[in-house]
């Protein structure tokens, strides 16, 4: 790998902000002039490449960070350079991957690949098509929930950090992934189903599947039921809604999920909370891919890990507690104890690029971006087609949004087993439907009826 750190700190404020006009034009030319203000394409750039990378970076080099990193400070300022500068090769390889399919080059790879892409929508679109279903499996849900709070309080009182209790009881981590999983996936199904149908049941389902979360410690699990949905309604809304309203909204929904996260460790004050808000904001572990990927960078011997957490990512049915091979090289584990610290307490996020990069270097990072930006492309285009149409659909709509999970499993590997997850969900799904469709009463027609 180059070693790029000697470039000056004022040449790389100047890639950065050239980097960031780019996107801002292309945004512009390509999603406000025709007439949408939001789309999947550019909203998932700005936020896995744009906003923890290029907009982060003069954050990630403030000595403010030494309350999280300490003395590894300097340490991180020192390879930033080439962290910075290998985000942009991921950056370009995600822009190249959407133009790739935008183009619609080599149609017969594409067409195989749309075959491949096309089972995960298809999957959720059957998920969806029963609301007694849909109804059954989060009554599934709310009881599992139930039983494993129930559990939960009994030992450590009433409290909204069963995540945190997890982490000291690993054996209890598993069941409650699962769960919190397939909660997810099912309240956020009935969600876009509710929009379409307006069928009451449904929004209840999501309403009590969503206040169970809250006290799973989870703020993503919360985030995930309600953003995809919510991103395909402002798509559809186009010109009917303006910028700022967005930026509001996108800032409430911040601010909101900071203040969960001080709830969770048990600090209920709003004012601590605002003293302490652009510390959690620049300098915390909610935006710290560029810091979180220069801190395991620094500290790493350049021994690529050669797939080994992407293995490790494919036996993720497998307990942690239960298999060494999945307890050392799992890739929480790998960044954590890279830089020193105990992978049982404590975790790191380099950034979508970050797994990447090393297990496979440069070539990784291409990969992942590629990959990425083939799905957010075809991604962006189901869901104009589908919201476009009259009338519009926002379960078509959001079934194309799942293949964001897959994108983002395969891109870092810590969630992956949320795709076994959703495999079980679809196959257990169409065992409900077919017995189901055994059980329902035929009609029977009359000869000679009118």
């Amino acid at each position: 790998m180059p070693d790029f750190n000697n470039i000056s700190w004022n040449a790389l404020y100047v890639i950065d902000l050239i980097a960031i006009g780019l996107f801002v034009l292309s945004y512009y030319r390509k999603c406000y002039r025709r007439g949408y203000r939001i789309d999947f394409w550019y909203s998932q750039l700005f936020l896995i490449c744009v906003l923890p990378n290029m907009l982060m970076l003069p954050f990630a080099k403030s000595e403010l960070n030494e309350i999280v990193v300490g003395s590894d400070m300097a340490a991180i300022i020192a390879v930033l350079p080439t962290i910075f500068l290998i985000t942009l090769v991921g950056y370009a390889a995600v822009l190249a991957g959407g133009g790739l399919w935008g183009l619609k080059l080599g149609a017969g790879l594409r067409r195989a690949t749309a075959q491949v892409l096309d089972v995960v929508p298809r999957c959720s679109m059957m998920l969806m098509s029963s609301q007694s279903i849909l109804v059954f499996q989060a009554a599934v849900c709310m009881l599992l929930q139930l039983l494993i709070l129930v559990y939960y309080f009994s030992q450590s009182g009433l409290s909204f950090d069963l995540r945190g209790y997890t982490f000291a009881n690993p054996e209890l981590r598993p069941i409650a992934l699962l769960i919190s999983g397939y909660s997810v996936v099912i309240a956020s199904h009935c969600l876009a189903r509710f929009i379409d149908t307006r069928e009451r049941a449904l929004m209840a389902c999501t309403l009590l599947l969503s206040l169970g979360l809250i006290f799973f410690g989870s703020r993503g699990n919360l985030l995930a039921i309600y953003i995809n949905v919510l991103l395909c309604y402002l798509v559809q809304l186009r010109t009917r809604i303006g910028l700022f309203r967005i930026i509001s909204l996108i800032g409430f929904i911040t601010v909101v999920g900071f203040y969960l996260g001080n709830v969770r460790a048990g600090d209920y004050s709003l004012v601590s909370f605002v003293v302490s808000l652009a510390a959690l904001l620049f300098y915390g572990n909610n935006f710290s891919d560029l810091r979180d990927f220069a801190w395991v960078y620094s500290s790493w011997d350049h021994v690529f890990w050669s797939g080994k957490t992407y293995a490790v990512a494919l036996l993720s049915f497998i307990p942690r507690y239960a298999s060494e091979f999945r307890d050392t090289w799992a890739v929480g584990a790998m960044t954590t104890s890279t830089i020193g610290k105990d992978p049982h307490v404590f975790g790191l996020r380099p950034g979508i690029f970050g797994e990447g990069f090393f297990n496979f270097g440069l070539l990784g990072v291409a990969a992942v971006g590629l990959l990425l930006g083939i799905i957010l492309r075809r991604v962006d285009i189901d869901t104009k087609r589908a919201l476009e149409q009259r009338p519009a659909s926002m379960r078509r709509a959001f079934a194309s949004t799942m293949l964001l999970n897959v994108a983002g499993a395969l891109a870092i590997t810590a969630g992956f087993s949320g795709l076994y997850v959703l495999g079980g969900i679809y196959v257990f799904s169409w065992f409900c439907l077919l017995t189901q469709r055994m059980f329902r009463p035929k009609s029977i027609e009359v000869a000679g009826a009118d």
